[in-house]
């Protein structure tokens, strides 16, 4: 029997090669069909036992889909997981099979019940096929589509602008709704549709005109971008081959617009739209206006947020990644360059243009203007950004303007100080940026404003920050969501192509200035994190174009940095290659032997320390001990840092008495230089109680040891990092001297520390959780009086 309480209706059984696949008919039934999927990458928690939870899962789980590629069955070849699978046959659910792409023609579904059929999907996706997996899944034949939809029929009296997008109108058919809603309960009420330019909002009020023939028996659309315009375009309404009202010949403008706003108030069942009314003063002519049309529908569409309360308002957002890219496939099907990677390359796309409709429409008319394929577009986007930016064809586009002009009006509406941030933003990532860092980055943001008023020859006016961001909201410049703003990645672009290229450095180094003003010291410190965590793309992306442009500092110290706040974070990877451009650019700034040069070859030997790279990573830490001792003598702080680090790369390497005396004198040093209870001098303690530890002088260590965590207690308080450090290597050593009851509870609370501060999938929190795991074993071997099985040193930090 099937459980409808269950928490999912299908469990995806697949391999992992073929990913890729599966994860797009996941999307496929959750966000098309409705379904309940479990998926692991969606659903399975980290750290979990995973055989545990997919056997919990398959206990409760409605159905299971087995998907074939054309490695077979994978992991589900495995004997337990079979097993799992099996419970699902005995408890007489549904499993299907379903063939994907390069499935073999029969494979082997001797698992499975008799009467189960496969699903064949080795061509694709379709909706057939869907079909079929979802009777399957429901065990309920999904009814037959209906006959396609028939062509909108718009209002029988109209001057719309554009025809009907149909089918290429993507991702709007909850502002459609909506839309419909209002026309059917509020049609007295004025609305306007907000948003970013190039949004698609013109679009949207004129597609939900075509298709409401039966709402309105007229439908008028008027620009009114300004006073002036939208007197002009009333007045036109009485033209003969609409309204036909005498006064249309009258040799007045204002006796046309009177006879048309006294026939709307005298009919109903009209929509008016008026569009792009982007400006203060267009806004402040259309309210006049609009209590004195209550007998129809009015629609506005606008940059602009602020509206009077008698005013709805229904923000528009870009089209997810998915719509977006099913526009892309759609929009250029019949005229691009096919390619087998075109799923692929349209979803990349469709991220490089932030969803952004009139970026979308610009991209895929210039690739069917020019029969292109997906990927030659991308290459000349990255090659030619700007003039791909610019390009327009009125006669294939269904766009009045491209995308680098499209903002140019609101731009030259926005005041010095809001017109200066909005730049500054441009050369940061599309990704929420800390109010906060232009309110502490005044006087940074006072320099920008300057630059822009003696560009444009204006004078130059003090402003407020937080007003400017205000007026960025205003108009749809920024989205602003609690203390953080957000710019479109397509602004950015729009904004860059402006600046001239001799002052492009110029912007760069304020922007540059700006963030690296505002982070905190020390990146490696948990508690530096809230503020760094925001801002990394933000300074991943300003010190790669800083280095573009050959500026140096503080580019490589923010590339240091953001390097060590992700080594903090374990992500080698990427901190590798971020420290040793550092290094790069300050040996070429200021030599080989420089103090600066010395932190850079330190930071790259840890991280090759910690990726077990040894061998690479002494003779690294060897040149900078020399450059520091060159530069500040045998007795310097940082020198102390040089010998720790060294002492510890050699007692990784075994060779113990080589690294004691390093650590006697580190430690020495920084008693001598910061006094005898600093949080650096603990980290000597540590360091010099785990080599005792390690040449089992344990009475020796753990003095040091106590007296290392109670340091740090002291310093950062009962929650961080290092006092779990400490916590862990306490316990470690009271374990090595049977005093497990003592041990455990430090344990523990080493785990719980790391877990809520560093995270469960930490390196560091699965070395102590693996140390308490073993600590455990040994706890319940005991108590069965006998040794634990299958003993292994445990792991340390």
């Amino acid at each position: 029997m099937l459980d409808d309480n269950a928490a999912f209706d299908v469990f995806l059984s697949h391999n992992s090669k073929d990913k890729p696949e599966v994860r797009r008919i996941a999307e496929a039934l959750r966000d098309r069909r409705g379904l309940k999927v479990w998926l692991d990458e969606w659903e399975l928690p980290p750290g979990v036992p995973w055989q545990d939870e997919l056997e919990s899962i398959i206990r409760t789980v409605r159905s299971a889909a087995v998907l074939v590629g054309k490695d077979g069955l994978g992991p589900w070849e495995e004997p337990e997981t079979r097993a799992c699978l099996s419970e699902m046959v005995r408890r007489k659910l549904r499993v299907i099979p379903v063939l994907l792409p390069d499935a073999p023609v029969k494979p082997d579904l001797r698992l499975f019940l008799a009467q189960n059929t496969w699903v064949d999907l080795r061509g694709g996706i379709t909706e057939e096929g869907l079909d079929r997996l979802q009777w399957g899944i429901t065990g309920k034949k999904p009814v037959p589509k209906t006959a396609a939809p028939t062509a909108p029929i718009p209002p029988r009296l109209h001057n719309l602008p554009f025809s009907t997008l149909g089918d290429l109108l993507k991702g709007r058919d909850e502002e459609l709704r909506k839309l419909q809603d209002g026309a059917a309960t509020a049609i007295t009420q004025a609305e306007t549709i907000y948003g970013l330019g190039g949004i698609g909002k013109t679009r949207l009020a004129v597609e939900h005109a075509w298709r409401s023939g039966n709402l309105y028996d007229s439908a008028f659309f008027v620009v009114a971008e300004s006073p002036e315009a939208l007197h002009s375009g009333l007045a036109n309404l009485a033209r003969p081959d609409l309204l036909n009202l005498a006064e249309y010949k009258a040799a007045a403008q204002e006796e046309s617009v009177a006879a048309v706003l006294r026939w709307l108030r005298e009919h109903d069942r009209w929509l008016l739209i008026l569009d792009n009314v982007d400006t203060k003063e267009a806004e402040q002519a259309v309210v006049q206006i609009v209590p004195s049309l209550s007998a129809g529908r009015v629609l506005i569409t606008s940059r602009i947020r602020d509206w009077p309360a008698t005013i709805r308002r229904q923000p528009i957002e870009t089209l997810s990644l998915e719509e977006a890219q099913r526009f892309i496939l759609d929009r250029t099907a019949n005229d691009r360059a096919p390619s087998d990677d075109d799923q692929d390359q349209a979803l990349q796309l469709a991220e490089e243009l932030g969803g952004l409709p009139l970026a979308l429409e610009q991209a895929a008319a210039y690739i069917s203007q020019r029969q292109m394929s997906l990927s030659e577009y991308l290459e000349e986007w990255e090659k030619e950004r700007e003039r791909v930016l610019n390009w327009y064809d009125g006669s294939v586009m269904q766009y009045p303007t491209p995308v680098a002009v499209t903002w140019q009006k609101t731009f030259q509406q926005l005041r010095p100080t809001a017109a200066a941030i909005l730049r500054l933003t441009a050369y940061l990532a599309p990704d929420p940026i800390p109010s906060k860092m232009f309110e502490d980055g005044a006087d940074i943001v006072g320099e920008a404003v300057g630059m822009l008023c003696e560009e444009m020859g204006a004078q130059v006016e003090d402003g407020s920050v937080k007003e400017a961001i205000t007026e960025l909201a205003s108009y749809s410049m920024v989205t602003r969501k609690a203390e953080s703003i957000t710019v479109h990645r397509m602004v950015q672009d729009a904004l860059r192509s402006r600046i001239l290229e001799e002052r492009r450095r110029d912007w760069i180094e304020r922007s540059l200035r700006l963030v690296d003003d505002f982070l905190p010291q020390d990146p490696d410190d948990v508690r530096s994190w809230p503020i760094w965590d925001p801002l990394r793309p933000h300074v991943a992306r300003i010190i790669q174009i800083a280095d573009e442009n050959g500026i140096a500092h503080p580019t490589a110290r923010l590339s240091s940095d953001l390097a060590m706040l992700l080594l903090g974070k374990g992500l080698y990877r990427e901190a590798e290659p971020l420290i040793r451009r550092a290094q790069q650019i300050d040996e070429d700034s200021f030599g080989p032997q420089h103090p600066n040069v010395a932190i850079r070859l330190n930071n790259l030997a840890w991280l090759l320390k910690d990726t077990n790279r040894l061998s690479e990573a002494e003779p690294l830490m060897r040149r900078a001990l020399q450059i520091d001792e060159d530069s500040f003598g045998p007795q310097h702080p940082k020198v102390a840092i040089r010998l720790n680090n060294l002492a510890q790369l050699l007692q990784d390497t075994n060779r113990l008495l080589e690294a004691e005396p390093l650590m006697q004198r580190a430690l020495q040093i920084g008693e001598d230089s910061f006094g005898p209870q600093h949080a650096k001098v603990a980290i000597r303690l540590n360091n010099l109680a785990s080599l005792l530890k390690a040449t089992n002088r344990l009475s020796e260590a753990e003095p040091l040891m106590r007296r290392a965590l109670q340091i740090d207690e002291d310093s950062f308080g009962s929650q961080h990092p290092n006092v779990a450090r400490d916590l862990n290597n306490l316990a470690r050593l009271l374990q090595a001297t049977n005093r497990l009851s003592e041990a455990e509870p430090l344990m523990r609370r080493a785990v719980a520390i790391l877990e809520t501060s560093l995270g469960t999938e930490h390196p560091t929190t699965q070395i102590v959780r693996e140390n308490l795991d073993f600590l455990l074993e040994e706890i319940a071997a005991q108590s069965r009086h006998k040794g634990p099985k299958g003993p292994k040193r445990p792991k340390g930090q």
